[in-house]
């Protein structure tokens, strides 16, 4: 009885070769794991919540503005710094947001927790619903291979819609944490402890410039 699937050797090597194609190209196999599913998703982490804040009338209610990085943290991967000029990136710890968005969120929820008001506005809000607003540009933002975390950035403090500067300045900050290589949760750790100290910097400056303004005689 003759074989009703017969190949011959060209036919029988292309299909060998489909099944090939499709096993490296689709992961068409049931035993084929994309790489991807091994990689963790991190967000930078706001200081604890001190209770309930209550705003008093004279509290400053404070706009972050969005906050602007270095092109070399648009990556969705977390980076490391291996010298001064090199930077590599974990390819199995990723951001679970954009880096910019997670920085401005954290600053926000810091503030609320640092300052003694409710009201901290996001990116956009009218010039009378705030008593200041807070613009703040990256340089660093990262671990090295060692796990020391560094955080160089300006900082600007404005009065409502930008009319006047009330204080500015910059933040060079440095901790020490575990090797990111091994522990990308700690360096995700310790990246989020110094924006909590920036944080504490900039609350301290914001109480100080508004005080300052608000003190100010009203011109007429």
């Amino acid at each position: 009885m003759k074989c009703p699937y017969r190949f011959g050797v060209p036919r029988l090597a292309a299909f060998l070769a489909v099944l090939a194609a499709c096993a490296c190209l689709t992961g068409c196999f049931g035993f084929l794991k994309p790489a991807h599913e091994n990689a963790r998703h991190f967000v930078l982490t706001p200081l604890p919540a001190a209770g309930q804040v209550t705003s008093t009338p004279a509290a400053p209610a404070v706009g972050v503005g969005r906050v602007k990085l270095p092109a070399y943290l648009f990556d969705t991967s977390l980076a490391v710094r291996k010298d001064s000029n090199e930077i590599e990136y974990l390819p199995l710890a990723l951001w679970a947001e954009r880096l910019d968005s997670g920085i401005q969120r954290v600053l926000a929820a810091n503030f609320a927790t640092l300052l003694p008001t409710e009201r901290v506005r996001l990116s956009t809000w009218r010039s009378e619903d705030v008593t200041a607003e807070v613009y703040v540009t990256f340089e660093q933002f990262d671990v090295d291979t060692r796990g020391r975390g560094v955080l160089v950035a300006w900082w600007r403090v404005l009065s409502p819609g930008g009319e006047k500067t009330l204080k500015v300045g910059e933040s060079r900050l440095s901790r020490q944490g575990p090797e990111p290589g091994t522990n990308a949760p700690g360096a995700v750790a310790t990246l989020s402890a110094l924006l909590a100290e920036h944080s504490r910097q900039l609350a301290q400056a914001i109480t100080e410039a508004t005080r300052a303004h608000l003190a100010e005689p009203v011109s007429k």
